[in-house]
């Protein structure tokens, strides 16, 4: 008891277990720094991720849904990580005929704990259609289209798409793309955990990373082995499980096996059942019904039909098969329609504005320029009524308003994007607008702030249009 209270003693306890004590802190940061932001929206804070979203029954916003979060998860190797450093053997209980009471099977319990819920969030994330992963794509797509309108560039993505409209969530490769540009430093943390299970504690060797796996010293511990393939076969088992069947599904339809593409597709459900509200399963589903019955007129038929309309950039043909659909999920419930269904109808919309405005029109003032403004104002309204929150829509429609010299309509569209995205480089652009609005209207003292306003939020000097508002050159 005397020596638990001498100051050396403790002094010695936390230099021993720095490390594991480090990691419980540094997964603390991770509970409480984002790991995922929304294109032009918003940051995720980790509490709202679930962490595994192909399989989360738990009612958003709700006690369930937190408790199996990410932040959850976070917390929980926090705990194990404090939970090891205080069982982790001191160095005077240590000898040379015991190997087995060396204190690194606690910085690899740790380690793997780290690692767990970031292994577990990027597995279901790229192996499982979701509608959270819908719901991104879609959102990266109408932040690409603005920064092809903004008239400066923003180098904001690690890995550039130079084609908005290819980006589709049913291909891997494209969900790899997505997750690396709308990662944040939150889901880097737990990376803390390689350093934990690579280093080999109380050992006279002094260099760290890779011998310990070359000497395969985890054999040492067939304990620690089994744990570590049990965690990582139940975290994997649910979303490989989903994406084999989905391969499965496609293997059958391409075979023509219609019956035993239905049956996989059930059971990709059955083991995500989050899966049945993606876009990629309902356009499975549609294949499937028009092959079991060539004659069926379906509402998942009829969106499979779109969906390739989509794909062959046929924008026209996929909104006239959606809309109906839409509206007709519109008269039938009280709350919005489906969210596959208005993710693709929207993007339907902006390849009819994109066609009718391309950003090449920008420059120039002519009747066909006003003409195609004209059209492509009224498919963003069009946007507007099916997808009230699209940041992309309200963003267009103030700058055709403006160039048409619409600018009270300027005022309303932008101030209702600011209203919506909490993203500065798309806030700057707009308080641009409402600057020059005003400045049309006459508010010259009220034109100036926005403008001031619109610079304070650019600090990197790339909305040189608000730059030469300011000075007199625009």
């Amino acid at each position: 008891m005397v020596e638990w209270l001498e100051w050396r003693y403790w002094t010695r306890w936390i230099l021993d277990r720095g490390c594991l004590l480090l990691a419980g802190g540094v997964m603390l940061g991770a509970s409480g720094l984002p790991w995922l932001a929304d294109p032009f929206h918003r940051v995720y804070s980790p509490w709202e991720i679930p962490l595994a979203s192909g399989w989360s029954l738990a009612v958003p916003d709700s006690a369930g849904a937190a408790l199996t979060s990410v932040g959850a998860g976070s917390c929980l190797a926090a705990l194990v990580c404090l939970g090891c450093a205080t069982l982790k053997p001191s160095r005077s209980t240590i000898t040379a005929a015991s190997p087995t009471l060396q204190g690194g099977w606690c910085h690899r319990l740790a380690g793997i704990c780290c690692l767990l819920p970031l292994w577990v969030f990027l597995l279901h994330f790229i192996s499982v259609d979701t509608q959270q992963g819908d719901e991104l794509a879609y959102h990266k797509l109408e932040a690409q289209l603005i920064l092809r309108h903004l008239g400066y560039n923003l180098p904001r993505d690690w890995l550039p798409i130079t084609a908005p409209f290819a980006l589709d969530m049913a291909r891997l490769h494209w969900r790899g793309v997505l997750l690396v540009d709308q990662l944040r430093p939150g889901a880097v943390l737990p990376l803390i955990g390689l350093c934990l299970w690579l280093r080999c504690p109380n050992e006279r060797r002094e260099s760290w990373p890779l011998v310990p796996l070359i000497q395969l010293r985890l054999l040492r511990s067939p304990c620690l082995m089994a744990l570590v393939g049990g965690c990582l076969l139940l975290a994997s088992s649910a979303p490989l499980g989903s994406w084999l069947s989905m391969q499965q599904v496609d293997c059958a339809i391409a075979a023509g096996d219609y019956q035993q593409a239905l049956n996989w597709l059930e059971r990709s459900r059955q083991i995500a059942p989050a899966t049945g509200n993606s876009e990629a399963y309902q356009e499975r589903l549609g294949l499937i019904l028009a092959g079991l019955e060539p004659r069926s007129q379906g509402e998942t038929v009829s969106f499979a039909l779109a969906r390739s309309f989509l794909q062959g950039r046929a924008y026209l043909r996929a909104y006239q098969v959606l809309f109906p659909l839409w509206l007709s999920h519109r008269q039938q419930q009280q709350e919005s329609p489906e969210p596959w269904l208005t993710a693709a109808l929207s993007e339907a919309l902006a390849g009819l504005v994109e066609a009718a405005w391309p950003p090449a029109l920008l420059s120039g003032d002519t009747l066909e320029r006003n003409h195609r403004l004209s059209i492509a104002q009224g498919w963003l309204m069009r946007l507007v009524q099916v997808n009230p929150h699209s940041l992309y829509a309200h963003y267009l429609l103030g700058r055709a308003a403006y160039d048409l010299h619409n600018y009270r309509s300027c005022l309303a569209e932008m101030s209702i994007l600011l209203a919506l995205s909490l993203d500065n480089d798309l806030r700057s652009s707009a308080y641009t607008y409402i600057g020059l609005a005003e400045i049309a209207l006459g508010h010259s003292l009220q034109g100036r702030e926005a403008l001031l306003t619109a610079v304070t939020l650019d600090p990197d000097y790339r909305n040189n249009t608000a730059r030469e508002a300011l000075s007199g050159l625009h």
